[in-house]
């Protein structure tokens, strides 16, 4: 519409017969939601082990997150602690590759925001549900996997979440190692950046897993797979992974070198 005209209306007392219509109808649109029922958060809990499929499930999660911002911290704790076994028993047991994968998100979620004071029984959840589907389906065990790097997160520096002695111990990581010898690339991947987390590489239940492939990736022709296999390889204590870092401080690409001797320099001084 140009800018320079303008509509005019009859006006008069019209303002007036408006208040009077909405405040007649008022009693009407408020009856409703006076009368609407408070879902409560035991029933919000209830409805939520009953959710079948992703938009309710996400719907619910929500609407029990906003309530709990309302309550003291330690209540609020243990019913997160609630939620994440109900998530959990999604993670594991639905029948729906779907609401499997949404559950395990929202526990990866309360893991990063750092919501659970122990969060090393959401490692045992998502390690389950990857050594599980890695003998039916390749992309949801790569994707639980890609989940249990990010729980990382809460762990590093500068913010983090947790304390180092919350960090999960190693055994929960055991029936992930023999997937090593997986074919599949991204999957492999992203054992070896979970494994490159832990702090302690020459545990026997994964270093008999952990070393064959690191030997193969030390000679791979893909430079960005010896560049990055060095910093697994400088906190192996086995004779043959020391042997292969000392020969990728020679190699052939400058990238690798480097990356091999800054790893073994700060294996030293560690």
């Amino acid at each position: 519409m140009n800018q320079s005209q303008s509509t005019h209306f009859p006006t008069a007392g019209y303002s007036r017969r408006l208040d009077h219509g909405v405040e007649a109808r008022l009693p009407d649109l408020w009856r409703p939601f006076r009368h609407a029922p408070v879902t409560s958060i035991a029933e919000l809990l209830q409805q939520i082990e009953a959710a079948a499929t992703l938009r309710q499930l996400n719907k619910l999660v929500n609407k029990l997150q906003s309530k709990l911002w309302k309550l003291p911290k330690q209540e609020q704790i243990l019913l997160r602690e609630r939620l994440a076994d109900i998530l959990a028993t999604f993670t594991l047991q639905s029948t729906q590759r779907a609401l499997r994968l949404e559950a395990a998100g929202w526990l990866r979620m309360l893991t990063q925001a750092g919501y659970l004071p122990q969060p090393q029984q959401i490692f045992v959840t998502l390690v389950t549900a990857a050594t599980r589907a890695s003998k039916l389906d390749t992309y949801e065990s790569t994707a639980y996997l890609h989940m249990i790097v990010d729980c990382f997160w809460p762990f590093r520096y500068p913010y983090p979440a947790f304390t180092w002695e919350a960090f999960p111990a190693n055994a929960v990581f055991y029936p992930l190692a023999p997937l090593l010898s997986q074919v599949d690339d991204y999957m492999q991947d992203a054992l070896l950046t979970i494994f490159n987390e832990l702090p302690d590489l020459d545990d026997a239940k994964i270093a008999s897993h952990l070393l064959p492939v690191a030997l193969q990736w030390a000679k791979h022709p893909d430079n960005e797979r010896r560049q990055r296999i060095t910093t697994i390889l400088a906190r192996m204590s086995q004779h043959e992974a020391q042997q292969a870092l000392q020969h990728l401080q020679s190699d052939l690409d400058p990238l690798v070198r480097s990356s091999a001797r800054h790893a073994a320099e700060k294996e030293q001084r560690a």
